[in-house]
């Protein structure tokens, strides 16, 4: 299917680290909903590169914003890491996907586990209303290696002072211990029952939404089945809703 490409031009970039970068361009897109991806490009060659990217920002800012890993050996992502205010970026017009609160049962308590990258997409979701209103108590959980990738920290912090009896957030780092965060991958942080112990129960009143690394989401798919918790499918509502990066 053709894609329409719409011009845009870079606001700014946030680099979390050498490699990890957010880049912030024009909204002149038609209305999305939170959790949904959108592709972006540059005009490389003659011919537009592009990669989808799952949306960092939420639907009535004025901006466009998603979150990246730089591959020196990529085609797409050492031009973006190169960009300036003002330089000129592709973005799809329609954004697509149902990684949104809308296909979401309804439950008491909602689980947000991310690797790496895979927290935007929830930043994006707890920007929007939707999840306050309709859980009484959010968990975010987000994993990676290193204490620098965990991003987003100052509007983490600002979800937290605006619903400090609604929001739990946990951070996992795997390789490298620091303070106020647990040595553990997500799955067996779960199995062993240190973030149960933090969080509470998991039952058939929790909803999961899983982003990121394949491995994790198919270790907690593993893991929740346990608890007799399913995938959520349009045909069969279920607890667990996931989006993988690969």
């Amino acid at each position: 299917m053709a894609i329409n490409w719409i011009e845009s031009k870079v606001i700014d970039q946030i680099k979390w680290t050498d490699d990890l970068v957010s880049i912030r361009f024009e909204n002149n897109v038609p209305a999305y909903t939170a959790g949904q991806f959108t592709k972006i490009g540059l005009k490389i060659d003659g011919e537009i590169i592009s990669r989808p990217y799952s949306l960092v920002s939420a639907p009535h800012e004025d901006f466009l914003e998603v979150i990246y890993v730089n591959v020196p050996d990529g085609k797409l992502t050492p031009k973006l890491h190169n960009l300036k205010k003002d330089d000129t970026i592709y973005v799809m017009d329609k954004s697509s996907g149902f990684f949104v609160m809308d296909e979401v049962p309804d439950g008491d308590k909602l689980w947000l586990i991310a690797t790496g990258t895979g927290l935007g997409v929830f930043i994006s979701l707890l920007k929007t209303d939707a999840p306050w209103e309709r859980f009484k108590e959010i968990i975010l959980v987000h994993g990676v290696r290193t204490a620098d990738e965990l991003t987003y920290q100052k509007q983490i912090k600002e979800f937290q002072n605006e619903h400090p009896n609604q929001l739990k957030y946990i951070q996992t780092v795997t390789r490298e211990k620091i303070e106020n965060a647990l040595n553990s991958r997500i799955p067996e942080a779960i199995k062993d029952n240190t973030i149960t112990n933090i969080c509470g129960n998991i039952d058939k009143s929790s909803q999961f939404m899983l982003c990121g690394n394949p491995d994790m989401i198919n270790d907690m798919v593993d893991l929740l089945g346990e608890y007799g918790l399913e995938r959520n499918r349009r045909s069969k509502p279920g607890n667990i809703t996931l989006e993988k990066y690969w």
